[in-house]
């Protein structure tokens, strides 16, 4: 017999969200593959059949499983990434692990790892974020795997852990001062391409810390690190991979080279464009089937569904998208669990970042970074973990009375 009590509180609007999503999901992957290769579309069929198995039967195992055994998910996922780097140390490229039947990404893995470990670390001490010290610990966790995933290299998915991060601190509240130590360096990272920039970006700063008095060593620490960042960027950039700095520059000016670099964002967003208000129509979208669109099957999927199903198509994703993120909202805030409010605001910020870099590559307002669609992209690796995250949250709203 079933028993019935273990679903009373399962979310069924965040089932059919997801489930529909992953539906979409599969019908535009078998249009993006429908002439060139047909396994791609039957194996992702049996990504999500696997990927369901693992979110039902996450959502229904005990929590405090899931509690004890965060950290070593966490150490696990590193410990792949590592292997990684070791394994694969002849290729210039190392993202992928190989076994006899399949094989899989790490940092996907290591994405688990981070929300999981990042939502005890921040669960030990209640209250808002007031000191710097406090932040040793999550900073840590995230700085790890993002430094190794940033050596693979694999900056589009590094960016994700950092973001990650930021948007969980807001869930667990941080003093203005700290947030404001944490932000100022990424704007200096930002303006330090540029030294006319970065400089107005410092006098500015120094203009602020002077007027609004914080304390010598904050005002000092502050004005280090950024000096720090804006001059180590230039190095950075150096040493950038030739592909990524072509990336970046295709971003801001696509048409500079419009067969090489900027061939990919071009290519989107005439298919985007070309599909108007309803579409092309179902399997007749001419960039997907005369291959212009690169990677449309993975990276560029939502650019094939904007160019098939039209403005109306792109907008209903969207719209599944919030519903599903709202859903993650709502059981974050019926949690009582610390530990549980951080976990669902992992796995939101995750779900979030995801889709606004996939989907802001493909309209040309970040540079490509080379990051799948939840739900939606080819990839078993992708679609598992974020199956298995839905699974987790369910598992955290059917406990949420628990603390």
């Amino acid at each position: 017999m079933i028993n019935k009590e273990k679903f009373r509180f399962l979310d069924k609007a965040l089932i059919v969200y997801t489930l529909l999503i992953a539906a979409i999901g599969l019908v535009v992957i078998y249009s993006a593959t429908q002439t060139t290769n047909h396994a791609i579309f039957y194996k992702q069929v049996i990504w999500v059949a696997v990927g369901l198995l693992f979110m039902f039967g996450l959502a229904l195992i005990s929590r405090r499983l899931l509690y004890n055994f965060s950290y070593w998910i966490y150490i696990f996922a590193v410990v792949l990434l590592i292997l990684l780097l070791i394994l694969n140390r002849s290729s210039e490229t190392r993202r992928w692990l190989n076994f006899y039947f399949f094989r899989f990404q790490p940092s996907e893995f290591a994405k688990l790892g981070l929300i999981m470990a990042l939502a005890v670390a921040l669960s030990l001490k209640k209250g808002i974020v007031s000191h710097a010290n406090e932040l040793t610990l999550p900073f840590t966790i995230t700085f790890i795997p993002f430094l190794l995933i940033l050596v693979e290299p694999d900056l589009g998915t590094a960016i994700v852990f950092p973001a990650i991060l930021i948007l969980v601190l807001f869930v667990k509240g941080i003093r203005l001062k700290i947030l404001f130590f944490i932000l100022t360096p990424l704007v200096s990272f930002l303006t330090a391409f540029n030294w006319i920039s970065w400089i107005v970006f410092i006098i500015v700063l120094t203009i602020f810390l002077f007027v609004y008095r914080q304390g010598f060593a904050y005002s000092f620490s502050l004005f280090a690190a950024n000096s720090v960042v804006g001059t180590v960027t230039p190095v950075v950039w150096t040493h950038l991979k030739p592909y990524q700095q072509q990336r970046i520059m295709s971003f801001l000016n696509p048409g500079a080279d419009p067969r090489g670099a900027g061939w990919h964002i071009l290519q989107s967003k005439i298919a985007i464009g070309s599909g108007g208000l309803f579409g092309k129509g179902y399997l007749h979208g001419t960039q997907n089937k005369l291959y212009f669109l690169p990677e449309q099957h993975t990276d560029f999927v939502f650019s094939v569904l904007g160019e098939e199903w039209g403005f109306v198509g792109t907008v209903l994703i969207l719209i599944l998208f919030v519903l599903l993120l709202v859903r993650i909202v709502i059981l974050m805030r019926a949690t009582r669990s610390a530990w549980g409010v951080f976990l669902l605001a992992g796995i939101m910020s995750y779900f979030a970042v995801q889709i606004f870099l996939n989907m802001g590559m493909c309209v040309n307002i970040i540079p490509v970074a080379g990051l799948p669609l939840p739900l939606v992209s080819y990839g078993g690796s992708q679609i598992i973990l974020s199956f298995v995250l839905i699974g987790i949250a369910l598992n955290i709203g059917n406990n949420r009375y628990e603390y």
